[in-house]
């Protein structure tokens, strides 16, 4: 169990509603909670709602609150320890005073995060089931919901483990062989049965990491870049797409200086929507700035919504071509001001349509009295939606990492398990094969927390809210 502290938080958002929630987890939770609620029955019952009133612990007679107290004790509790819950009516002001109540009763305020600390720390969760309470609360979409849930019920997690089975039996193997090697007819290294067994760790890790993608645009929404020449029609696009004027739309080239990025979506998928500046030689040194921050954007996304006017005389240039060419990104070709004249050459049209295999959308974003449209083109939404969607089905099924946590500590395993793999191919000493092995399985310990260190589980808490 961890610490002697007893830690306290309001549970519930901030702000006013029907009930918010007090919670504490610690040692001295019971005594707490029966000086703040001290018509509580003895014995006290285990995993009820018990209604009652909340007092301060220094004025008793002072009635705080009408409230349902739970008492949850340890180990059948969210952090495995004594643990009980105030339910009262909601409001910041309610709230802060019955908080304030349990910590005067002996309570410590609790850090960001702490909560969830404590069950990782107490063996109720791994690492992913903790990453997953995270998960679970700022879920943007149905998709990313199910993966955090799943990832709550232990599928990566038994996944690793299964991994590190494997791994554990390898080290042991390779170690015995070093601790009997001076002994005759006592044990034997069999490299083909290691073989066996590395070659199976590698080709479960090889598929874990090939989901990574699809995780992380599950978990964090798929990035997509707008990317066009000023006044193509890319701020008015990335408005239409946000519901609402996010950016500012002018007739001025060069209105938008830096890139903006709202979370989206689109027909039920996550974007993380980026606009951008317009590619073009920059004025000044702000202009430039953005333009070059455009172009960092437009490396890291998933989609690249290129969009083209077509009333531009200007064809795009080769090296416009080749830097678009160069993405890595998905390009979805985007024809904008199809109302207006065309100017732009066939051959341009061509050219740029060959830089994908995805069929150009041919649209306009405004109405015929000039005045911008209220909402997105159905062709253009459902074109980016399938694009978009396509890029969350999984290579291989079976469990998915979301993190970039994730993808090096297994990249890590993956390298060492090669270099344990060559060396029992090449006959090498076993000294060599159990380093390797040891750090293979160093690495998927990371993943769900068997090998971590303080600095990691700082930087994993701190992403969660005070409460939780």
């Amino acid at each position: 169990m961890v610490g002697p502290t007893t830690i306290a938080a309001i549970a519930t958002p901030p702000g006013q509603g029907g009930v918010g929630i007090v919670r504490a987890s610690g040692p001295d939770a019971r005594s707490i909670l029966r000086a703040v609620c001290p018509d509580l029955p003895h014995p006290l019952p285990a995993h009820r709602l018990l209604l009652t009133h909340a007092v301060h612990p220094k004025r008793p007679d002072a009635h705080l609150d009408e409230v349902l107290a739970a008492w949850m004790p340890a180990p059948r509790s969210y952090t495995a320890e004594d643990v009980f819950e105030l339910q009262g009516h909601g409001g910041a002001i309610n709230m802060r005073r019955l908080l304030t109540a349990v910590c005067d009763a002996g309570a410590t305020p609790a850090a960001p995060g702490e909560f969830t600390q404590r069950a990782f720390l107490n063996g109720r969760l791994d690492l992913t089931q903790a990453e997953a309470v995270a998960d679970i609360i700022h879920a943007s979409t149905e998709a990313a919901l199910a993966l955090a849930q799943d990832h709550l019920s232990g599928s990566l997690g038994h996944t690793i483990a299964a991994l590190q089975e494997e791994l554990t039996i390898a080290t042991t193997l390779t170690e015995a062989a070093i601790d009997f090697s001076t002994e005759e007819h006592v044990y034997q290294l069999d490299a083909d049965a290691l073989l066996g067994r590395l070659d199976r760790v590698l080709t479960r890790s090889r598929r874990l990491l090939g989901n990574f993608d699809a995780g992380r645009q599950l978990r964090d929404g798929v990035r997509v870049v707008i990317l066009g020449r000023p006044n193509a029609g890319k701020s008015t696009l990335f408005n239409l797409l946000c519901g609402q004027p996010r950016a500012i739309v002018t007739d001025t080239p060069g209105t938008t200086r830096d890139y903006l990025e709202e979370l989206v979506l689109v027909q039920g998928v996550a974007l993380r929507l980026i606009d951008t500046a317009g590619l073009r030689d920059a004025l000044d040194q702000v202009e430039a700035i953005g333009v070059e921050r455009s172009r960092a954007q437009a490396a890291r996304a998933d989609i690249v919504l290129w969009v083209v006017d077509l009333s531009d005389p200007l064809d795009p240039t080769e090296d416009e071509l080749q830097a678009i060419a160069g993405l890595p990104g998905e390009l979805l070709l985007v024809l904008n001001k199809a109302d207006q004249e065309q100017r732009l050459s066939p051959a341009a049209l061509d050219l740029a349509a060959a830089l994908t295999p995805h069929a150009a959308v041919t649209t306009s974003l405004v109405r015929p009295d000039g005045q911008t449209l209220t909402a997105t083109p159905e062709p253009l939404l459902d074109a980016i939606a399938n694009v978009a969607r396509a890029r969350l089905r999984p290579p291989e099924e079976g469990a998915i990492i979301t993190r970039q946590r994730h993808r090096a500590a297994l990249m890590e395993a993956i390298e060492a398990t090669e270099r344990a793999y060559r060396a029992t191919e090449d006959g090498m000493s076993h000294e060599f094969i159990a380093l390797d092995l040891r750090l293979a399985l160093e690495a998927t310990g990371a993943i769900v927390g068997r090998v971590t260190t303080d600095m990691l589980l700082n930087r994993i808490f701190s992403e969660f809210c005070v409460g939780k």
